[in-house]
Formats: C-alpha cells, structure tokens, sequence
C-alpha cells in the first residue's frame, strides 16, 4: 500500500507498506523442557530457516485460536495449555504484522495437516542452553524466534523456572 504522510514540520514523504492480518509464534516446550522448533523455507531469504512454530491469523481468527492450530500443523503435537507471553511488531518501517507469543505446554502428539504451501521439517528439540548456542553461531537468525526467547525467559523469571 502507498501512503502519503505529512510529518508535524508540513514535510511530506511517500511510504509503501505491507498490510498484514497478523501472527501467533509459540514456544513449543515438551515435558523435558525442551523446545520444538522448524526448519522451513523463507523465501524472502533464500534460505531455509530454524524458527518457532509460527503462522498468520486467518481472517476474524482469535490469536489463541490461531496458536492452537498452528502448533498441530507446523509441530503435530496439541498443546494442553496456552499462556500468552507478549506481542511485537516484526518490521513497522514497512510491515503492518504484529505477532502474538505464546507458551504452549502439556504437549500431546494430535498432528493436522500442513499448510499446502509450505514445507516443515519434523520438530527439532532444542534445550534453552542449545538455542542459545544456535543463535550464538548463527544456526538461528530469524528474530521471532529471538524475540520468543526474550519473552520466554522473562516469564520464567516472573513465573518461576521452565525448561531450563
């Protein structure tokens, strides 16, 4: 979408921006304490990334609802319980995409189908530790998944630990 915007001293610029329904990303946490996390490709990086279970809302779809299926379709296991952990805007210089994050435990493998237009690589379960170390070395960089992390572990500093 193209916009004309005036700032408060009367300049006026152009912007083009990405309207987005918006998005849930989870962290999956089995009853190891461990983390599911994908391998799936991104187009708009050429690569193919390790991410959060992570998917757009369909339209009127509540973000929990959205988190309960998503994590059946990217992970193939249900979760028992979903506790919001915060929401952030992935890129707001040109994305209208918010992203809700929520905590999904008491896991229980009840697979959906995926998505016909992607393709996910079976759960691969990471401790806290080993995430950090992937994003240390680069295995990770999608920032969802670093921002799931921040959230993640400011919650088990308020809740008391998870995982780790």
């Amino acid at each position: 979408m193209r916009s004309r915007i005036r700032f408060p001293d009367g300049v006026e610029i152009e912007r083009v921006s990405v309207i987005h329904p918006g998005a849930v990303a989870l962290v999956a946490v089995d009853e190891d304490g461990r983390w599911l996390l994908v391998r799936q490709y991104r187009h708009a990086a050429r690569a193919e990334l390790l991410e959060v279970p992570a998917g757009t809302r369909e339209p009127d779809e509540a973000p929990e609802a959205t988190a309960a299926r998503e994590v059946r379709e990217e992970t193939g296991y249900a979760a028992g319980a979903l506790v919001r952990l915060g929401g952030a805007w992935m890129a707001p210089g040109f994305c209208s995409e918010y992203i809700h994050f929520y905590l999904a435990t008491g896991l229980r493998r009840d697979p959906l189908p995926q998505d016909h237009d992607e393709y996910l690589s079976a759960p691969v379960r990471l401790t806290v530790e080993e995430l950090y170390e992937a994003i240390d070395d680069g295995s990770v960089q999608d920032a969802k998944s670093i921002v799931a992390l921040t959230l993640y572990e400011r919650f088990q500093r308020r809740e008391g630990a998870l995982g780790r």
